[in-house]
């Protein structure tokens, strides 16, 4: 099977937060021939508890904050990030000693909505960017500016730091940021805060002085149609897994399968590393399989790949082409390097490679291409299947991410508006007919002074004790 062959990419796959250790987890599980993890593995959690779940990222690659828990507030979790010395330090050095640099690309992974994953992600962007690569940038301004005169250092700044990141990033530890979706499910909160962060992750990743080679935004609404629509055939117990193992395997499958050899055009894993490394953007993988008997001739193969290239394997497809209902106008996304890649079975070796020149051909005629395409098959036994995948960048998001959490959240609040809340009290009890006595006693007979009442506002600051002070009467709408 083409999954054995060696990595074109050797990667460390750090993952942050339940769901994106659990997503790690799946990758530490491959092992080769020898038996030996394919991946370099690691897992940040704010807590001992969950990292317990974990069952084949090595216990020494496990590291806890011991907050805890963060709970699904990704805001307030940065706060605590901010403010709480030993975590701060914590995080710092795990992402400084513990990932192996020598690694050509550090995958990060974490679930949007939950405080843990998201804001440990946010954070380690940051300290990986002033860690790795800024120290790098920063040395290249400096010969730069030890060859001319403080003047022209100063008056053309920043076309002195656009040459010096060219030269940096050469030698950039380069980071991919794998990122899942709420279910529409969790809430208007959540659908707030994660539109929120992915947003901040969004704009980081488009700066290439960062170093972020691509981004996927996984969608875990995406899956769960998926796994309902699947039922028992889904091989998995809920959604959460079955879309773990998706990404696992889709990511590890291009990784793979663009190692290996055995047919007249090949896929040079050099050629793997240029679409992946290079650029900015969304990663796009798209999968297509069908049975090898419903294979006849060229013209279906080719239609798969354009099947395949407008859609994605992990969320629902990008719009590279929009146009404005308005206007008319027509607007595209740019679109780096493109993958084709097919696995076929040896009984359909009489087909040649003609195919790929006819995919490349068509698929050119409908993308705005800036790069190259790359192309190559395998033919080996492949589960009586014939599979073909798809991988290229652009600036372009899911649709319900650019757009559709936005509409999710306003559905709430509509919904939110158009109900009558109710406000419970309890209902008192009569009183006695002791309380109905009159008795007058004077109060000064008994040693009780009463104080005159202030107004609140003739008080000064200092006479307003604001630890026993009543807010049990503030109006919160």
């Amino acid at each position: 099977m083409f999954t054995n062959n060696p990595p074109s990419i050797n990667m460390t796959l750090v993952g942050f937060g339940q769901a994106g250790t659990r997503m790690v987890d799946r990758f530490a599980a491959i092992t080769n021939k020898e038996g030996k993890a394919v991946y370099n593995t690691l897992a940040l959690n704010s807590n001992d508890g969950d990292l317990r779940e974990l069952k084949y990222v090595p216990i020494e690659n496990q590291v806890s904050l011991k907050l805890g828990g963060l709970g699904k507030n990704p805001e307030k979790a940065i706060s605590v990030l901010e403010e709480n010395e030993g975590a701060k330090e914590t995080l710092k050095e795990f992402i400084t000693q513990r990932i192996r640099p020598e690694d050509e690309l550090v995958l990060f992974f974490a679930g949007l909505g939950g405080g843990t994953g998201t804001s440990t992600l946010v954070k380690s962007i940051e300290e990986f960017y002033d860690h790795y690569n800024k120290p790098k940038i920063a040395k290249e301004l400096k010969k730069i500016q030890s060859n001319t005169t403080p003047e022209d250092f100063k008056s053309n700044l920043q076309k002195y730091k656009v040459a010096a990141f060219k030269k940096a990033q050469e030698s950039f530890v380069k980071i991919g940021v794998v990122v899942t979706l709420p279910v529409r499910s969790d809430g208007p909160d959540v659908l707030r805060q994660v539109n929120d962060f992915a947003s901040r992750i969004w704009e980081t990743a488009k700066n290439p002085a960062k170093g972020i080679a691509f981004v996927i935004f996984a969608d875990n609404q995406y899956f769960y149609d998926q796994w309902k629509k699947l039922g028992s055939n889904s091989g998995s117990e809920n959604y959460r897994d079955f879309a773990n193992a998706e990404i696992c395997s889709i990511l590890h499958e291009i990784n793979t399968g663009t190692n290996g050899g055995g047919t007249s055009v090949t896929f040079d894993p050099r050629d793997f590393r240029r679409i992946i490394m290079e650029g900015t953007g969304s990663l796009v993988i798209g999968k297509v399989e069908r049975d090898v008997n419903q294979i006849t001739n060229n013209r279906d193969l080719v239609s798969m790949f354009k099947q395949s290239i407008a859609t994605s394997r992990v969320h629902d497809p990008i719009a590279i082409e929009e146009k404005d209902n308005e206007t008319g106008e027509v607007t595209y996304s740019r679109v780096h390097h493109v993958g084709l890649l097919s696995v076929i079975d040896p009984k359909l070796s009489s087909l040649g490679s003609a195919f790929l020149d006819q995919a490349k051909d068509e698929i050119i005629e409908n993308l705005p291409l800036e790069g190259t395409v790359f192309s190559g098959y395998l033919e080996e036994k492949n589960k009586f299947n014939c599979t073909v995948y798809t991988f290229f960048k652009t600036q372009a998001l899911p649709t319900r991410l650019s757009k559709g959490l936005v509409e999710e959240y306003e559905e709430f609040k509509a919904k939110q508006r158009s109900i009558s809340y109710k406000s419970e009290t309890i209902q008192q009890i009569a009183a006695t007919s002791n309380d109905d006595l009159d008795i007058d006693i004077d109060l000064e007979d008994l040693g009780i002074q009463l104080e005159e009442d202030k107004n609140l506002d003739d008080m000064e600051i200092d006479d307003i004790d604001i630890d026993n002070l009543d807010l049990s009467d503030i109006d919160i709408e």
